[in-house]
């Protein structure tokens, strides 16, 4: 389990000091930077799953300049504007980039955290809620990401050692503990779209490389964390015919 790593633009010590409080105590990881220079040069350097964009940097809209040349060079990263600013025009300017939200100061912990998570929801293209709704998560090919208390965690795709469907829920087994989560096996499958997950059960799919043994004649399979997960003749042809090295 990880936490979301967040950039934060922010030239003032105050607000942004009381932003990182709220942001770590709701398992963010937060990098600060003061201006635009400086966020170039994380966003060069790091991954982040999330940003928070103060619009004015010293008296200048640097916030805004900052999301047009992400939009220019592609960076792939969900943002949001957190300004003073009440101006139409500079609301109007920011609107064009396309933020997932724009809130105004000061900020509302409960909104802060709410259009975080939604903006994580819409980035991925999924509508699951995880601000409102319990065991719900968004699934990327990468991260899943699961509403924990009041806070998201994200976890490593490759860290799952195999999914359990119990119900209308599906039961996500990691080395570090388990989650569980509203969303059907079929639709996690299709988000995943991960080769090394496969089905071996009507009710279970498996990561392939925490596979210790299979004994085929049996139908099971053994997992480094020595779970014994079933294994039908459903699934069994298709199986040995993609993973030659279990045969």
């Amino acid at each position: 389990m990880n936490k979301l790593r967040l950039l934060l633009l922010e030239d003032l010590d105050k607000e942004a000091n009381a932003l990182i409080t709220v942001l770590q105590e709701n398992n963010y990881e937060v990098i600060r930077v003061r201006n635009a220079e400086e966020a170039e040069k994380e966003l060069k350097n790091r991954f982040f799953d999330i940003i928070i964009l103060d619009i004015m940097i010293d008296g200048k809209p640097e916030g805004i300049a900052l999301a047009e040349r992400m939009i220019k060079q592609e960076v792939n990263i969900p943002f949001l504007f957190l300004t003073s600013m009440q101006s139409k025009a500079i609301f109007e300017q920011a609107k064009f980039t396309n933020p997932f939200s724009y809130l105004l100061k000061p900020h509302n912990e409960l909104e802060l955290l709410y259009a975080l998570e939604l903006a994580i929801e819409t980035h991925f293209k999924q509508e699951n809620s995880i601000s409102f709704n319990k065991n719900s998560a968004v699934l990327s090919p990468e991260f899943l990401f699961v509403k924990k208390r009041k806070s998201v965690v994200k976890i490593e795709v490759p860290a799952i050692n195999y999914i359990e469907v119990q119900e209308k829920y599906c039961s996500l087994q990691c080395d570090e503990g388990s989650y569980l989560i509203k969303m059907s096996l079929k639709k996690i499958i299709e988000l995943l779209s991960n080769n090394d997950f496969k089905q071996v059960h009507r009710n279970f799919l498996v990561n392939i490389k925490k596979i210790k043994e299979i004994y085929f004649e049996d139908n099971l399979i053994i997992l480094d964390s020595r779970d014994k997960i079933p294994f039908s003749e459903r699934y069994k042809a298709s199986f040995r015919r993609d993973n030659p090295i279990f045969n």
